[in-house]
């Protein structure tokens, strides 16, 4: 009796860790890139970042690619789109934002990711949403708009240009983590982050010779190249690859709520690195971004208990 006991409980608290991994790596990205935003162009770090993480994993999972080209190709259309969110997409934003906003701002928006999810679930899966989870919606709107506001909802909203980018940047973040449970099984795991990597820095391939050429080039130092490796390996390779298993297993709703960690890793990442602080909106706005969370994940509690009882009936 202990076996299945012990066997449940590893199980249940894989997922989680490899949710946190993820999230503390996410969160370090972020604080590196806009420590180092001066001096190292937007897309330029996303397509090197991408790059490799790209020649990281490919010595690994360039057989099995091979042997999954052919269901691949099949479902070829929701790969790219995964590459185009999630890899190419998603990461380039955060940095355009990160250009003229303080790190702070994008952090705490990631809180809004659980909600976004639960957004793209109903547009793109056609999930209706319940009464709880729109209260809980629009309780976090108000919580991301005063942040994006800086408080002045009574004076009128005047989102700052760098904030709407971040919003974007997220609600495309959620989209990816819905889309990527339409994946077959067959796909899922190593070999399909392969597929991913690889073709989103190929997308970003013109954008970043075109940012090189007309604004600004790539610049070689040891900056450039430490955030390089690190976004590569840690908040790339390694950091999507525990996202997506956690996915799968607990679902994107679920994994969703981890997000909220990104905040406080980054809060402290920031204030050790950056020196950066939390105003008064900042905490007004994670209070109602909570307050909307709990809201939805009370209404997920109910439903796991009813589900039993009908089952036992």
């Amino acid at each position: 009796m202990d076996a299945p006991r012990l066997q449940h409980t590893h199980i249940g608290w894989l997922p989680v860790f490899l949710a946190v991994l993820a999230t503390m790596s996410w969160a370090g990205n972020i604080t590196l890139a806009k420590w180092l935003n001066a001096s190292i162009p937007p897309i330029g770090l996303a397509f090197w970042r991408w790059s490799v993480a790209a020649i990281v994993l490919l010595p690994f999972v360039i057989r099995p690619m091979r042997k999954m080209w052919p269901i691949c190709r099949q479902h070829l259309g929701l790969v790219f789109t995964l590459s185009l969110l999630g890899v190419a997409g998603y990461n380039t934003l955060i940095y355009i934002a990160l250009k003229d906003t303080l790190s702070t701002n994008v952090l705490i928006l990631q809180s809004s990711s659980p909600l976004m999810i639960l957004l793209a679930q109903f547009i793109l899966l056609k999930q209706s949403a319940t009464t709880r989870q729109i209260l809980a919606i629009s309780v976090s709107a108000v919580g991301v708009l005063l942040i994006v506001t800086q408080d002045n909802l009574a004076g009128g909203i005047s989102i700052g240009k760098s904030e709407g980018i971040a919003l974007f940047a997220i609600l495309i973040w959620a989209s990816y983590s819905v889309l990527v449970q339409k994946l077959p099984q067959e796909l899922k795991g190593l070999p399909m982050l392969g597929y991913t990597v690889t073709l989103g820095a190929v997308i970003l391939l013109p954008f970043y010779v075109w940012e090189s050429v007309y604004i600004e080039p790539m610049p070689l130092s040891k900056e450039s190249v430490f955030l390089g490796l690190y976004t590569g390996i840690f908040a790339s390779a390694i950091a999507f690859f525990c996202w997506n298993s956690a996915i799968t297993r607990m679902g994107a709703s679920r994994t969703g709520q981890f997000m909220h960690l990104i905040p406080v890793f980054g809060l402290l990442f920031s204030a050790l690195l950056l020196g950066e602080k939390m105003d008064t909106h900042h905490l007004l706005g994670i209070g109602f971004i909570v307050v909307g969370i709990v809201i939805a994940n009370t209404s997920a509690r109910m439903t796991k208990r009813k589900a039993p009882r009908q089952i036992q009936k």
